[in-house]
C-alpha cells in the first residue's frame, strides 16, 4: 500500500489529517493541470476547491486496482475543468512579476513573451492534444496514467501528444520580422 492509498484508507476511517496530506502532496499537480486546462483569467484556486471537494465526496469510489491517487485526482480535475467550460467566466487582471531575482527587465520580459506564446499555442491546440501535452510533459505521468485520465488509449494518447509538440515547435518557431526578411532578401540579391 503506498503513500497515497495508506492516506485515503485513513481518511475512510475518520482521519480527517490524512485529507490535509493527500491535499499538500497533490495540490501543485491539480493547480497546474487546471491553469493548462481552463483559459487565461480563471480563478484556478476557486476550481483545486472544487477538484478536492469533489474527491472527498467520491473518496468511496477510488479504486487503487485502477490506478493511482494521483492519477484519479486528476482525472478529477479534467472533468471539473470541462464543467467549467459550460460556466459563464469573468477576466481578471493578473498581478505584476516582482523582479527580485536579479534579472534584467529585459529577460523578464522576453521571458515573459515566451510564456504568453507558450499558453496561447497551448490554447490553440485541441482539447485532446492541450490534456495529453500536460499530463506527460508538464506533470511527468506515464503514459498510461496519462491515456487513463484522458480516457483514451496509450497508442491515441501517444499520437495526441506527438502532434501537440508538432503544433508547439512551429508555433514557437521564431518569428521573422520585416527586418529580418530585408536582410534574407538583401543576401539574395548578392548571391
Amino acid at each position: 500500500m503506498d503513500e497515497d492509498e495508506y492516506a485515503v484508507h485513513q481518511l475512510l476511517g475518520g482521519d480527517r489529517e490524512a485529507f490535509r496530506r493527500l491535499i499538500t502532496r497533490h495540490q501543485a499537480a491539480v493547480c497546474a493541470t487546471i491553469a493548462v486546462l481552463q483559459p487565461r483569467g480563471c480563478d484556478c484556486e476557486d476550481l483545486a476547491q472544487d477538484v478536492f471537494l469533489a474527491a472527498f465526496r467520491h473518496l468511496g469510489k477510488f479504486d487503487s486496482r485502477k490506478g493511482s491517487f494521483r492519477t484519479w485526482l486528476l482525472a478529477i480535475a479534467r472533468n471539473v475543468c470541462r464543467n467549467a467550460h459550460r460556466r459563464p467566466t469573468t477576466a481578471q487582471l493578473g498581478e505584476l512579476p516582482e523582479f527580485a531575482d536579479g534579472r534584467t527587465p529585459e529577460a523578464h520580459v522576453s521571458q515573459a513573451e515566451l510564456f504568453e506564446r507558450l499558453d496561447a499555442g497551448l490554447e490553440a491546440l485541441p482539447e485532446e492534444q492541450r490534456l495529453a501535452f500536460v499530463l506527460v510533459e508538464i506533470q511527468g505521468l506515464s503514459y498510461q496514467e496519462a491515456a487513463t485520465i484522458a480516457e483514451t488509449g496509450v497508442g491515441t494518447l501517444k499520437s495526441r501528444l506527438h502532434r501537440a509538440k508538432a503544433s508547439l515547435r512551429e508555433l514557437l518557431r521564431p518569428v521573422a520580422t520585416d527586418k529580418d526578411r530585408a536582410v534574407v532578401h538583401r543576401v539574395r540579391e548578392v548571391e
